[in-house]
């Protein structure tokens, strides 16, 4: 098993460093949106939809991922491919998509802010919503598709700033494991996910206010916007992964899938990521960090 885990972990990691440092940018958005099909594939399982439900929740999700898509490609190959000639892409077709993405992906962002600081705690505290057959519909679209987007979008703006958030939400959950399994004693939620304790909690934040420590140093940080930063990355990246562990006591099962030997799920191993980057990017674009 643990074998299976580092193989598995040193694949993930070798595809993510490559993608995001050494390849052009479509090949990680090609990256993203894969995983992105894993997500949405894991959570209709989750949420147990068939026939039609399951039609719409991939209609709804897929749309703005795939008009991300076509306006990012033909920025990319469309000159290569001569698709100016076919589309108009230099005058039409590029800027047309391009003004709708400027609308779209803060519109998700924020439809993200609204389900996860009001739909979530409903849910948890009455059980109705991710039961209900109409809305559990909407849920790819809440919960996967913002992240997805915003994390492209984050890479395009300033990869960098995509990067300390991807390492700050590993650090929160490498902390929390640690620490968690050598001090752990008082639950958070212990009716949804037991292992979640607060020693845990504060194991992933010393090890974000840690990272930012070592940031500030080589003057990339503020130290008290990136203390305040560290508390928000930890706190939403704990979020997530209750609500996950939520949603699959729900449905009666362990993980998301078995995708990733030794990890269960994709949706497993980036529950944290569903609040976190939609969340940050919606207030990095307020306070125009980004």
């Amino acid at each position: 098993m643990l074998k299976e885990r580092i193989q598995s972990a040193i694949i993930m990691f070798s595809l993510f460093s490559i993608t995001f440092f050494y390849l052009d940018y479509i090949f990680f958005e090609f990256l993203v949106l894969a995983i992105g099909g894993f997500l949405l594939f894991e959570l209709s399982k989750i949420l147990k939809l068939h026939g039609l439900s399951l039609s719409f929740f991939w209609i709804l999700a897929s749309v703005p991922l795939f008009i991300y898509f076509v306006a990012t490609f033909t920025s990319n190959f469309g000159n290569f491919f001569n698709l100016s000639k076919y589309f108009y892409y230099t005058n039409t077709l590029y800027p047309l998509i391009s003004n709708i993405l400027s609308i779209l992906i803060p519109f998700l962002a924020s439809l993200s802010l609204i389900f996860w600081l009001f739909i979530v705690p409903l849910d948890i505290l009455y059980k109705k919503i991710s039961s209900n057959s109409l809305l559990k519909v909407f849920y790819g679209l809440f919960l996967i598709t913002p992240m997805l987007l915003t994390i492209m979008s984050i890479f395009i703006i300033n990869k960098n700033i995509l990067l300390v958030i991807i390492l700050m939400i590993w650090f929160a959950d490498i902390g929390a494991y640690f620490s968690g399994k050598k001090f752990g004693r008082l639950k958070i939620v212990k009716n949804i996910s037991p292992g979640k304790t607060f020693e845990g909690l504060l194991g992933g934040l010393l090890s974000n206010i840690i990272f930012i420590l070592l940031l500030h140093v080589y003057g990339i940080f503020d130290i008290v916007d990136g203390i305040l930063f560290a508390f928000l990355v930890t706190a939403l990246s704990l979020y997530g992964d209750i609500y996950e562990s939520f949603l699959k006591r729900m449905a009666k099962i362990k993980d998301s899938s078995n995708l990733i030997p030794g990890h269960g799920g994709f949706l497993d191993r980036m529950d944290s990521f569903c609040p976190t980057i939609p969340i940050l990017y919606f207030l990095l674009r307020t306070f125009e960090y980004l």
